[in-house]
Formats: C-alpha cells, sequence, structure tokens
C-alpha cells in the first residue's frame, strides 16, 4: 500500500465520519438504551434465568421428544424468551439497535455505490435495500 496524502485525506474523512455517527441522536439513543438494559436489576434477573433455561433446554434437546421433560421445557425457555424479548428496556434496546444498525447499512452502501456499482454490501439487514426492484433482501444499487 502507497501511503500518500489521498490516503490521509480519506483516512481523516473516514475519522469524521465516525466522530459524526458517534454524536449522532440514533447512536445516543442506542447508548441510553443499552445503558438502561445493562442498569435494569429486572432484565439482569430474566436474563440470568433465561440462561439456565437454555442449559436445560440444550441439555433436552439433545434426547429430542425422548425426553421426559421435552414439552415442559420447551414451553417454559419459549415463555421466558417471550417475556424476556417484551420486557419495555430490553425491545427499546433492541429497536435502537436496529436503528443504528440501519443507519450504519446505509453509510456503507452509500460508500460503495459512489466507489462502484458493482461493489457488494452485505447489510446485515435483510429487508434493507436501496433499489425496491432489487430481490432477496440484498443492499446492492441494481
Amino acid at each position: 500500500m502507497i501511503y500518500d496524502d489521498q490516503l490521509f485525506t480519506v483516512l481523516d474523512r473516514a475519522d469524521e465520519l465516525n466522530s459524526m455517527i458517534l454524536t449522532s441522536e440514533c447512536y445516543n439513543q442506542y447508548r441510553l438504551d443499552q445503558l438502561a438494559l445493562e442498569q435494569n436489576t429486572e432484565v439482569a434477573a430474566m436474563k440470568t434465568n433465561l440462561l439456565k433455561l437454555k442449559e436445560r433446554y440444550d441439555e433436552v434437546m439433545r434426547f429430542g421428544r425422548y425426553h421426559p421433560d421435552y414439552m415442559e421445557t420447551l414451553l417454559t425457555t419459549r415463555r421466558a424468551k417471550k417475556a424476556y424479548d417484551l420486557h419495555p428496556v430490553v425491545a427499546a434496546a433492541k429497536r435502537s439497535e436496529v436503528a443504528l444498525q440501519t443507519l450504519l447499512d446505509e453509510v456503507l452502501v452509500i460508500i460503495a455505490g459512489a466507489v462502484s456499482e458493482e461493489v457488494k454490501v452485505e447489510s446485515g439487514n435483510p429487508f434493507f435495500t436501496t433499489d425496491h426492484s432489487c430481490s432477496g433482501g440484498c443492499s446492492c444499487s441494481a
């Protein structure tokens, strides 16, 4: 790789873009929601319980339907997971995470498109597209 003024200019601009993202409302909301998630004792207890249930679930799934506690373990784990996912603090954290990921995906698509229309970008979001004629959840600019 050749290091010249142009490369350093690109790297400086990348740093500027990074700073803009880190000061965005989207990122700030993400950090607030993550902090709330980390500090919520009810959510922490639910997560601890869910991890214990998951261990039990994995143990039972080794035997599948033939394990005597198969249905009970399956239903208990699903209920606990649903309760955890629907907790307002967890749901808010997941929404802000998706919003931030969408922002990052959009930035990547814009940069890739500016370089070449042939550059493919994995967006991480199967529903994200820049062109509605594109199928399969890709993020290419067809």
